[in-house]
C-alpha cells in the first residue's frame, strides 16, 4: 500500500545518510518546507512544473492539472510495479480495478498525450496535488514563489516557537 511522504521521509532520514531530494505532494514553499523539517534537503515538483508555462506537454494536459481536486487522481498497477498516480480519465478509471497490468500497453501513444493533447491516448501522470495547483505559471515564477514561501514560512515558525 501507499505510504504517505509524512510517514516516509522520516523513515528514509533515519535509515541513511545520504542527501534526500523529497517528491509527492509538493508544490509551494509551504510544503517545500514541511519537507526540509521531515528530513528532505531538496524537493522535486513533478505535477507542478509538468503544469509550467515552459512545459512541453499539450495545454489539455495543463487544464486538466489546473481544474483539477485533489480527488481527481486515480492509484494505478498498485499489485505491480511500477505503481503509479494519474490524472482520473476515461483510461485510466478502467485501469485502476485492474490491480495489474502491463503500463506499457498504456504508454504506446504517449506522444499523442503529450503533445496532442488527447487525454485518453495514454496514462496522464500526475499527483493528487494537482488539486492545489490554480494557474500555469513560468518556471520561473514558480521556483522564485516558491523559495520565497519557503523562507516565510520557515520564519514564521522559527517566531512562533521561539524559547
Amino acid at each position: 500500500s501507499p505510504v504517505s511522504t509524512m510517514v516516509l521521509l522520516p523513515l528514509i532520514r533515519s535509515q541513511c545518510d545520504v542527501p534526500i531530494i523529497a517528491a509527492g505532494g509538493i508544490a509551494d514553499g509551504p510544503s517545500m518546507a514541511a519537507a526540509f523539517a521531515l528530513g528532505a534537503e531538496g524537493v522535486q515538483m513533478g505535477t507542478r512544473m509538468l503544469s509550467c508555462a515552459e512545459s512541453p506537454v499539450h495545454n489539455n494536459w495543463k487544464d486538466a492539472i489546473v481544474n483539477s481536486r485533489e480527488t481527481d487522481t486515480v492509484f494505478l498497477n498498485q499489485q505491480g510495479r511500477p505503481a503509479l498516480r494519474a490524472l482520473k480519465t476515461e483510461l485510466t478509471a478502467g485501469l485502476e480495478p485492474l490491480g495489474k497490468f502491463n503500463i506499457m500497453e498504456h504508454m504506446a501513444n504517449l506522444q499523442a498525450l503529450y503533445f496532442g493533447g488527447d487525454m485518453e491516448a495514454a496514462i496522464p501522470l500526475s499527483g493528487q496535488v494537482a488539486g492545489r495547483i490554480d494557474e500555469v505559471k513560468s518556471a520561473t515564477e514558480i521556483v522564485q514563489d516558491t523559495v520565497g514561501e519557503f523562507y516565510q514560512a520557515v520564519n514564521r515558525l522559527a517566531d512562533s516557537y521561539k524559547n
